[in-house]
């Protein structure tokens, strides 16, 4: 916790010999930083070999998960889920809320993406009147221009996808953007002018991406934009929004616990991470 260089503590658990003495130490320090956790151990057999080999009993995960939620620790149920969460935490404002926009330049991801933003507990969210206009400035009818926005008549158009992603970027209504795009010949560029409006945004609120290339392509500009923390980059759609699902069930436990939670946002809590 003292670390200066330590900004996510990552935790893998077996089993605990000392609990209540974990607990103390994140509720004494909530808030300082970010601890998410994975304990293995929930099959009969898991539970065996953690006793053989570290001394601890594994016990069951609903009343680990309960005890370390009550004490402000997110639980994820996949190594998969913890390392993403953990990357994204490094570099990403958590969410005022739980309102997203997801802008896609192939309507397909973007409909994968919602349909785990939803299962998750996300709202999309409807976009203000003059973002809208925007939107519907630059894209024809044709194509879905509500959330999820489908920007593929325009994805090989750096400016125009630039213009649309600035105006939901500034959307009051949204807490964090899904961002998604596969490679074409025709959009090689659109980092280039993406990139500007991403580096000038500062990230103000969570930028959450899937933009997917042949190896060569995109690896530096990613790189890049990922160091100079303006968004944070997943290989799959559905990573993608499980991050952002998983950034907002941070957010209200950190918050519910630090007595803060935005009364606007008391819903039914879906800790269903994985």
């Amino acid at each position: 916790m003292e670390d200066p260089d330590t900004r996510v503590i990552v935790l893998y658990l077996e089993g605990l010999d000392d609990p209540r003495g974990l607990m103390r130490i994140s509720r004494e320090n909530l808030g300082k930083k970010p601890l998410i956790a994975f304990k293995s151990g929930s099959a009969k057999m898991a539970d065996r070999i953690s006793r053989s080999h570290t001394g601890s009993m594994a016990g069951k995960n609903e009343i680990y998960e309960g005890a370390l939620r009550q004490s402000g620790i997110l639980v994820l149920h996949t190594m998969e889920a913890l390392l993403d969460l953990a990357r994204a935490l490094c570099s990403c404002p958590l969410p005022r809320g739980n309102r997203v926009g997801i802008l896609s330049a192939q309507a397909g991801p973007g409909m994968v993406a919602c349909d785990v933003c939803e299962r998750e507990g996300l709202e999309m969210v409807r976009f203000t009147d003059q973002t809208h206009r925007v939107i519907n400035d630059i894209l024809p009818p044709i194509v879905h221009r509500s959330n999820p926005v489908d920007m593929g008549p325009v994805f090989s158009d750096p400016a125009s996808t630039a213009a649309i992603i600035g105006a939901v970027l500034k959307d009051v209504n949204v807490d964090g953007i899904i961002l998604i795009t596969l490679f074409a010949s025709a959009n090689r560029d659109v980092l280039e002018g993406l990139g500007d409006h991403l580096l000038e945004w500062k990230q103000k609120k969570p930028v959450i991406s899937s933009l997917i290339s042949p190896p060569g392509i995109w690896d530096e500009q990613i790189d890049f934009l990922e160091k100079a923390e303006v968004l944070t980059n997943f290989p799959t759609p559905e990573r993608a929004a499980r991050v952002m699902a998983h950034l907002w069930q941070y957010k209200r436990l950190s918050s519910a616990k630090s007595g803060m939670e935005d009364k606007r946002y008391k819903t039914k809590d879906r800790m269903e991470n994985g």
